[in-house]
Formats: C-alpha cells, structure tokens, sequence
C-alpha cells in the first residue's frame, strides 16, 4: 500500500514537475509547441542535473495531501460533534457536565481495549472534568455483537449496572464466549437482558461504526477528543499531553 501511495505520489509529483517547467521555458522556447520527445528528453535532463527537483516536489505534494486530509478531518469532526459525543444511547463515565469529552471505539475481544482501559480510567480520575463516551464497535465476531448488545441493553434499561457489567467483560484475558457473557450477566445481576436485546441497539451500533469509518480507524481502540484522532494504544503520558492541550485550547475558546 505504502508501494502504490509513493508510486502515485512520484507520477503526480512529476507531473507537477513538467507543468513547472513548461511555463518557465526560456523565452526563446515556446514550451506549447514541443514535441512529446522533445519535452520528455528536457524532463530528463532536468531530473538527471537536479534531482533534487523530484524530491522537493514529492515533498511538496505529500505536505498538499496532508493539508487536504486534515481540513477533512475538521469538517468530519464539525459534522459530526453531536454524533460523536452527545448520543444519549451510548455509555458514559467521568464528568457529569465535562469541559472535554473523549469519544472511545471499543470492542470486548479487543486485547489493546483491555489494556488502554486502565489508563482512561485513570484519566477521568486525575482529570475530573473530562468524560469518556463508549463508541462499542462488535468488529471482532460473533461474542463480541453479543457482549455489545447485552452491554447497551444494560445501559438503556439498568444504567447503574453497566460499569461492573463492563469491567468485568473487558477483564476476560481470552476472547469471550456465550459461556463467558452468560456468567458475567448472571454475576452482574443483568442476565435477564442476555435475550432481550432493545430495539435501539443494531442504530446505536450502525451509528458508532459509521463515525468510525468516517473518521479512518481501522480497528480499536481509537480515540477522538478536540482536534485529535488517535488510532491505536498510546502511553499515559501521550494521552495525558494531549489532553491537556485539548483543555488548553477549549478554554481559550
């Protein structure tokens, strides 16, 4: 992929290149009366005399595209501000009216959700006025819908109960099962939603995977909050930087 991306990059880019040279042609060439071969033989030679021209305009286009992701970036994150963090169907922990809200893209049978939990735990502690929203995302088969739809249905209807009911799914080290789901259902006081699914699940769902291919993450965890988009597991230290930065600039506001 990264192949292609630098093949597309060095055709554009030499094309950018050759429109470069054409209109500064010396006066004494009309640069729209070339032949093909004449012109690709002034390219070459070009290239061949200063190759630095081709790197500076690889350079160049792939600052463009950089640009050019990251104002549609801010559009998606503008369009979709209530999407994101204000979907009362989703679940919630930390501030109960945040300066910052952190939209989280989850799975159960993720083993990096298993591990970046911890530290959003200990970020909502430090950072009382930040909230984090679960974006649930079954991407990971079959146990992980299940989990999912047992998780939601918990919040819409037993809310108190959705945190133990959580913690002690994502606390699994191996993949869950139905097995597994039915005895933290049944520990957690919440199995009589094991085959009761609400209605509202299969929107709720759609709607997180929608904003999670709108905004390019490719699996989880992922984290969106400010001006961020984090694909992946980040130390403490990043998260809490960025954070800070984010509050910084909400603030300012």
């Amino acid at each position: 992929m990264k192949m292609k991306s630098l093949a597309l990059s060095t055709v554009f880019s030499i094309g950018i290149l050759a429109t470069q040279m054409a209109w500064a042609a010396p006066a004494k060439i009309d640069a729209t009366t070339l032949s093909q071969a004449e012109f690709n033989q002034m390219l070459q030679e070009a290239l061949v005399n200063n190759p630095e021209i081709l790197k500076e305009a690889i350079i160049a286009l792939q600052a463009h595209e950089k640009n050019k992701i990251k104002a549609q970036q801010d559009q998606s994150l503008d369009d979709n501000q209530a999407a994101l963090f204000n979907n009362k169907m989703d679940p919630w922990m930390g501030a109960e009216n945040p300066e910052l809200t952190i939209a989280y893209f989850t799975d159960f049978n993720c083993p990096y959700c298993k591990k970046i939990e911890p530290l959003l735990d200990r970020l909502v502690e430090e950072y009382p006025e930040v909230r984090v929203v679960y974006k649930l995302v079954p991407i990971l088969g079959p146990s992980s819908k299940e989990a999912t739809e047992l998780a939601l249905t918990v919040w819409e209807n037993e809310p108190a109960k959705f945190a133990e009911l959580h913690k002690k799914l994502m606390s699994r080290p191996s993949r869950l099962d139905s097995g597994a789901i039915a005895k933290v259902g049944k520990i957690t006081g919440t199995d009589e939603w094991l085959d009761n699914t609400a209605a509202s699940v299969d929107t709720t769902i759609e709607s997180s995977m929608t904003l999670m291919r709108e905004f390019g993450l490719s699996g989880t965890p992922g984290l969106i909050f400010g001006e961020q988009i984090i694909g992946g597991l980040v130390p403490y230290s990043q998260l809490e930087k960025q954070v800070k930065a984010a509050l910084a600039a909400k603030r300012k506001q």
